[in-house]
């Protein structure tokens, strides 16, 4: 499927970068790098802007408040979903060629070893613990470390009135990422459409470690078909192996559903594979979406103030 000719229209438009920032991972080490400093500007109940400096030592993921992520299609929330990555990565090009790259096993997930901690990872920690958990309707988080660089924050909001089709700005972390070496390649609210194994599944960083996004990107046109194939098809994955639950949900711009999948581990994902609908040249989706995975580690479950 050629790429989305609406894709340049949609939300997820690339912020600017550091060009030289071309990483896979940092090391550790990197973060203790003398006089590094990141100022975060925010607004949070209206207030005016204040500026906050975040040390070296503040980026650290260990102290976040944790708990249970609710994922149910019946609640009251609005779902935003933003992804973070190194702009050479598979999930940057795929994502800007409308969803599909070009060599479909570079994707597959690292088994058995979890992804270290990025720079990236820890400032949007921080961000979202000092300040996003804060605002106004914010429910809950997930935050996403993903194997090859990527960072993605799941955020639960109650809103007043109709669901937003676009990203709001104040949902958003980018401001903590400006200049870190990664691009925002893709920010879309959403609307849960279904479970599985039960209508309303609880996610926490205890019981799946793992998660994943499986990404498919079409017209609007399609999204509903993409959709109907999946209500059938997709539940015949639970039993895999490791796999805990899956969760659609669908853009509200109608370009992208995202299923999130939570694991405990992706030791089982030969098997599915092996399934009809998700064989090699028998994906449910084919033909009316392009389609990629991104595999991360749970990082934090972050719940509101």
């Amino acid at each position: 499927m050629k790429a989305l000719e609406n894709h340049e229209k949609s939300t997820h438009l690339r912020d600017t970068a550091s060009p030289t920032a071309r990483n896979t991972r940092q090391s550790p080490g990197s973060l203790a790098l003398a006089g590094l400093l990141l100022s975060l500007t925010r607004t949070l109940y209206g207030c005016s802007s204040e500026t906050v400096a975040i040390e070296p030592a503040d980026l650290d993921t260990s102290d976040l408040r944790t708990g249970e992520i609710v994922v149910n299609p019946k609640k009251p929330v609005v779902t935003a979903i933003e992804r973070f990555s190194p702009e050479d990565s598979v999930d940057a090009i795929a994502t800007a060629a409308g969803g599909e790259p070009e060599d479909p096993t570079l994707l597959a997930p690292i088994v058995g070893e979890a992804a270290p901690q990025t720079m990236q990872l820890k400032l949007a920690a921080r961000y979202l613990e000092k300040f996003l958990r804060h605002k106004p309707g914010f429910v809950a988080a997930l935050l996403l470390n993903g194997q090859h660089g990527e960072v993605a924050v799941y955020s639960q909001w109650h809103v007043s009135g109709p669901a937003p089709a676009m990203f709001p700005s104040e949902w958003s972390v980018a401001e903590a990422l400006r200049d870190s070496g990664v691009d925002r390649i893709d920010a879309r609210t959403f609307a849960v459409d279904f479970t599985a194994p039960s209508d309303e599944i609880h996610i926490t960083k205890a019981t799946s470690p793992r998660a994943h996004f499986g990404v498919f990107m079409m017209e609007p046109t399609s999204q509903e078909q993409l959709l109907e194939r999946a209500r059938a098809t997709a539940p015949n994955s639970i039993g895999t192996r490791g796999l805990n639950a899956i969760s659609f949900h669908r853009s509200l711009d109608g370009g992208e559903v995202i299923n999130l999948g939570a694991w405990t581990d992706y030791e089982g994902l030969a098997e599915l594979l092996a399934r009809p609908g998700f064989m090699g040249g028998d994906e449910y989706w084919l033909g009316l979406a392009n389609f990629h995975n991104v595999w991360f580690d749970v990082a934090a479950v972050v719940k509101g103030h």
